[in-house]
């Protein structure tokens, strides 16, 4: 069914605004039939309250929102369900709650080397089965520049600040190039969905290594974690 989706190659798009969405493999079918439907998803439970399209635009996108994703994986690897429940549904919606406590936890995993292991073994696995898709979004139709990133809203500075890029505006809760987002219940319609291509290559996670040789400076300077699972998958392929 994924050689019916329109393909296009990576080199005939603009690498600074184009939207994409990555997505498992195994989905397509249903994408193709239905269009991209709005969810919430695992990580964004308790936390976004309505059900929406996550993408990010440019390259640039890719590469920030893939090294935020592999500090959530790390933070979460010793939490467990029922504590990132407490946690993030309870304790941090306190207002007078004690921050040093989370803060400290995430700091910890952090810091081990061994989290940081394990959250790039299973970014490696989610995206050896994963794909990106472009996206043929419309301002104002489909998005919205200004809407409101719901993390930031419900979360407290020192926090994020831990997780979220170092160029983030934390006190401005407008969503970010990297981290946006459709309208509520917006489906994106089949035709306005493409999958990226690297010539013959489909892997979400072999167009991601290409995309970081082509920047590594630029990552091994600000994408502290983009850059260890680089050298994890090279040293694991």
């Amino acid at each position: 069914m994924k050689d019916l989706i329109l393909a296009k190659d990576i080199t005939e798009i603009d690498l600074k605004r184009t939207f994409f969405h990555y997505t498992c493999k195994h989905n397509l079918s249903t994408i193709l039939k239905n269009g991209l439907e709005p969810r919430i998803g695992e990580n964004a439970l308790y936390v976004e309250r309505t059900p929406k399209v996550f993408f990010a635009e440019g390259e640039k996108g890719i590469i920030t929102i893939m090294d935020v994703w592999l500090r959530w994986l790390t933070a979460k690897i010793s939490t467990g369900k029922f504590k990132y429940w407490l946690g993030t549904v309870i304790y941090m919606r306190i207002p007078f709650c004690i921050k040093s406590i989370p803060n400290s936890m995430v700091k910890k995993s952090l810091n081990s080397k061994k989290k940081r292991l394990i959250a790039y073994s299973k970014m490696k696995d989610i995206l050896e089965e994963s794909v990106f898709l472009i996206l043929n979004l419309e301002e104002n139709v489909d998005f919205d520049y200004n809407d409101i990133d719901e993390v930031k809203k419900t979360y407290y500075e020192s926090f994020l600040r831990l997780l979220y890029p170092k160029s983030s505006n934390l006190k401005d809760h407008k969503m970010e190039y990297w981290n946006m987002h459709t309208y509520t219940n917006k489906i994106i319609e089949p035709q306005k969905v493409m999958l990226l291509k690297d010539g013959d290559v489909e892997s979400a996670n072999k167009i991601l290594i290409g995309i970081i040789k082509k920047n590594l400076e630029y990552i091994k300077e600000n994408c502290e974690f983009l850059y260890e699972y680089y050298l994890y998958v090279l040293e694991n392929s």
